[in-house]
């Protein structure tokens, strides 16, 4: 079975993980291919990891594409994220295999951090969806989406994996903590996330500024890069803590920043896969969670692994910072718990059985 996934060359984000993960040299179920729309962070990871990959112009009536489908025994073909989607409504009369949308996230918040983009765009995004007829959504939220939307086809789920073994600390959480002059004894909340809209940084960082009234031994770590960088920078200099919110921006290899924290935290406004990947890697190294009810986290967390937020703004978010800070006794047992969540349910083993038995049956019919 040899399987097509096409996403643009440059996704940086859950989506372009979630096709890395599917397309791993250890994933012997299926063979797979990346396509990439152009040149961007998916397609130089690719290269890196020596994925089977082929670049593509970015043009929507792709015709290099279409024979390079119809030519090469594609089995089946994956469309990840907004241009895919738009690609496969033009294209679809002309391709001779099956076809699949994969949602990874929340179709009509995409373009939310551009108001043109967001008004032209998402109407396109939306048209191009509705073209499959057959679906693979990343969590039971977004499957719930589609239905209410009305998309007619078969929808399928498939949760978020991780592999276990691949997640190694490259440096340990002493020196980190040493690195970023921050004492053993202090509380670290570590957020990781791009810097979107859709991560809700703002309202951490507002309910961090709560929280540093109340107690003093606490540091907010926030990991990723983005659009917003300039804003929060301008927004913690103007909250005065430039000594207690430290920006990282991108880093080689997150899991190192989460170690070396005592809580994670997930404070989106929403998520499309289920969990999402920052969970995973809490859970590996057992660290609890704080976090909004996105991406089915209701429905996989409870009060023994995480703190949940109640609502998305900073007064929530704050409450819900300030039990973790007075729970500290019992961190280590809500990070063992979310530990073995992830090992039992989460692997990248199951990940990619499950992908496996939906492109049998999409075969089949």
């Amino acid at each position: 079975m040899k399987v097509l996934h096409i996403i643009s060359g440059n996704d940086n984000g859950g989506g372009g993980k979630h096709v890395l993960n599917i397309c791993d040299k250890s994933n012997e179920k299926f063979e797979n291919i990346i396509a990439c729309l152009g040149e961007g962070p998916l397609y130089i990871k690719a290269k890196e990891l020596g994925l089977s990959y082929k670049l593509f112009s970015k043009k929507l009536y792709n015709m290099e594409l279409v024979n390079f489908i119809n030519q090469n025994s594609i089995s089946i073909v994956n469309f990840h994220g907004a241009k895919p989607f738009l690609l496969h409504l033009i294209l679809k009369s002309k391709l001779n295999v099956p076809t699949v949308a994969v949602v990874h996230s929340d179709f009509r918040y995409d373009f939310l951090n551009n108001k043109l983009k967001y008004f032209i765009f998402t109407p396109l995004s939306t048209s191009g969806l509705k073209s499959f007829k057959n679906y693979i959504c990343v969590s039971n939220n977004l499957k719930s989406l589609l239905v209410d939307k009305k998309m007619e086809g078969k929808i399928s789920v498939v949760n978020n994996g991780i592999d276990i073994k691949s997640c190694i600390i490259g440096i340990p959480a002493k020196d980190i903590r040493n690195s970023l002059k921050i004492k053993d004894n202090v509380f670290i909340y570590v957020m990781v996330a791009r810097l979107h809209p859709i991560k809700n940084h703002k309202e951490v960082i507002l309910a961090f500024k709560k929280l540093i009234l109340e107690f003093h031994d606490v540091k907010l770590l926030l990991v990723g890069g983005g659009e917003l960088d300039l804003e929060l920078k301008n927004l913690v200099k103007e909250l005065k803590l430039e000594n207690e919110v430290i920006m990282v921006g991108n880093v080689f290899n997150p899991l190192d920043y989460i170690n070396a924290s005592n809580v994670s935290i997930l404070a989106s406004l929403s998520e499309g896969g289920a969990p999402p990947l920052t969970v995973l890697e809490s859970g590996i190294v057992k660290k609890p969670l704080i976090y909004t009810r996105v991406g089915d986290l209701e429905c996989i967390l409870d009060d023994n692994s995480g703190y949940k937020i109640k609502d998305k703004d900073n007064l929530y978010i704050y409450m819900a910072m300030r039990e973790a800070y007075l729970d500290k006794c019992n961190s280590n047992v809500k990070g063992e718990n979310l530990h073995d969540i992830v090992i039992n349910d989460f692997t990248i083993e199951n990940f990619w059985e499950k992908y496996y038995e939906i492109y049998k049956n999409i075969l089949k019919k």
